[in-house]
């Protein structure tokens, strides 16, 4: 899996792409909503993909829609992105998309602060309240409000900022009954997340939620819940009132952007790399945090579906030692430019090692190993007429400056560079050295309970030897 910038599918309709989402019809009466690694700041999309962030805004919807889902139903249908679309398609949905209802949106966006900052503390600072309602004097930047607020806003058209009102505007707008269930069921769903989200060590400053009607007239949850692009994560360890807090976001980018003459319109600046990589980080830790999902940290790779009988060796491993890791078929030759977009987004993508197993010419690992700075394990993989020599010579046979550490033909060098892998990811972290020296402990027991099996020694009294002098 690489970044994704924006869907190419042409199995379906498409609808519409929004700063992040590229959606599709699916029949009449459902859509395929794909998160794309799209990242916009100040209402621009910017240029450059976030890797893997549209796969953590999708699993963290999906945790926030099953942990809520007795408070309010949501527009989940619970079908496969995979089934809906065409085979060569996969790859733009896997992980990252989702089949949902097709909904009547209501179209007033559900805000609720539990802390002063952002809009809100902007508003305080000059009216003394937030969206119309009164708020204590003195308040602090980021001070924890003594009840959340409920503070709707109008959804705007595509490219327009949405517009704070009322409570009184927004049943106006829907009617008095729809009005009071969103505010109601939304400051439920607040309470509910905030309140868990603290026992991670995490406060969730603000959110907003989005709603929709079915056939019926029943209300739905619906878009994504609780994200990091949805809501203001802050870290609990270094919380204070009276500054902006650190946030599990885009604040990189923000940051970053503040600091240079742009005037905040198209066309975005282009982002450094080393930006990317704390901003896909800091999605990813918030992921870990919220949700305990692991996105993966080591790539298994082949060049071809019929590599997977000796690279599969290498996934036992890593799942013994419970490592989070992907396998991808990324053919050197048949697949150059997916090969060099998974390599360069590699060490963005968090991946600490790639094992890359070829046979034949043998040329992904070391097509990897000189696009991207995460180390490459290469594994050559028997071929039908020189039984994988060629392909440990090709992969061995790197220029200097280039490296791919390289281990035996077969299945033994796939396992051989998962361990290898696992003891480099367990130089800064004791409880994987212990695995690591528990697992050797028993291939040694392994070892040595083989003698049991040859019998005890045997002495004959009398024989060929009777004659024979005693050893000097």
């Amino acid at each position: 899996m690489s970044a994704l910038l924006q869907t190419t599918i042409k199995s379906l309709p498409l609808v519409a792409r929004g700063k992040v989402r590229d959606i599709y019809a699916v029949g009449d009466d459902k859509l395929l909503m794909v998160a794309t690694d799209r990242l916009s700041a100040f209402d621009v999309v910017m240029a450059e993909p976030i890797p893997d962030k549209g796969v953590v805004l999708n699993r963290m919807s999906e945790f926030w829609f099953a942990r809520l889902s007795h408070l309010i139903p949501n527009h989940l249908t619970g079908i496969d992105p995979e089934s809906v679309v065409s085979e060569n398609e996969v790859d733009q949905v896997r992980g990252r998309a989702v089949v949902v209802r097709r909904l009547k949106p209501v179209m007033v966006e559900a805000v609720v602060r539990g802390y002063l900052i952002g809009s809100g503390w902007k508003d305080y600072q000059e009216t003394g309240s937030v969206c119309g309602l009164a708020l204590p004097k003195g308040l602090k930047q980021a001070a924890r409000l003594k009840s959340p607020l409920f503070t709707p806003a109008r959804k705007a058209e595509r490219g327009e900022h949405d517009e704070n009102i009322s409570f009184e505007e927004m049943v106006e707008a829907v009617g008095q009954p729809l009005a009071e269930d969103i505010r109601r069921i939304s400051l439920a769903l607040y309470e509910e997340a905030a309140e868990y989200a603290l026992g991670q060590g995490i406060i969730i400053a603000d959110t907003k939620f989005e709603f929709g009607l079915d056939a019926a007239g029943v209300l739905h949850l619906m878009d994504e819940v609780l994200t990091a692009d949805s809501s203001r994560y802050w870290p609990l360890d270094s919380y204070t009132e009276g500054s902006s807090p650190p946030s599990f976001d885009k604040q990189f980018v923000r940051d970053y952007l503040e600091t240079l003459d742009w005037d905040k319109t198209p066309p975005p600046p282009a982002l450094p790399v080393s930006i990317i990589e704390r901003t896909a980080a800091k999605y990813r830790e918030a992921l870990f945090r919220i949700a305990g999902v692991h996105m993966p940290i080591v790539g298994v790779v082949m060049g071809s579906q019929s590599d997977w009988e000796v690279m599969r060796h290498a996934v036992e491993i890593l799942d013994r030692f419970g490592i989070p890791h992907e396998a991808r078929v990324v053919s050197a030759h048949r697949m150059p430019d997916a090969l060099y977009t998974y390599a360069e987004t590699a060490c963005a993508r968090g991946l600490r090692g790639i094992i890359a197993g070829a046979g034949g010419a043998a040329h992904l690992p070391g097509m990897l190993a000189a696009k991207t700075t995460v180390p490459v394990f290469g594994v050559p993989v028997p071929s039908k007429y020189l039984r994988g020599e060629d392909s440990l010579y090709s992969i061995v046979q790197m220029p200097k400056g280039v490296p791919v550490a390289t281990f035996a033909i077969g299945e033994a060098g796939a396992a051989n560079a998962a361990l290898h892998l696992i003891a480099n990811l367990a130089t800064d972290y004791e409880p994987l050295r212990e695995r690591l020296a528990a697992f050797r402990a028993e291939q040694t027991d392994a070892a040595t309970s083989m003698n049991a099996s040859l019998g005890k020694p045997t002495a004959h009294p009398s024989g060929a030897l009777e004659s024979a002098p005693p050893r000097a």
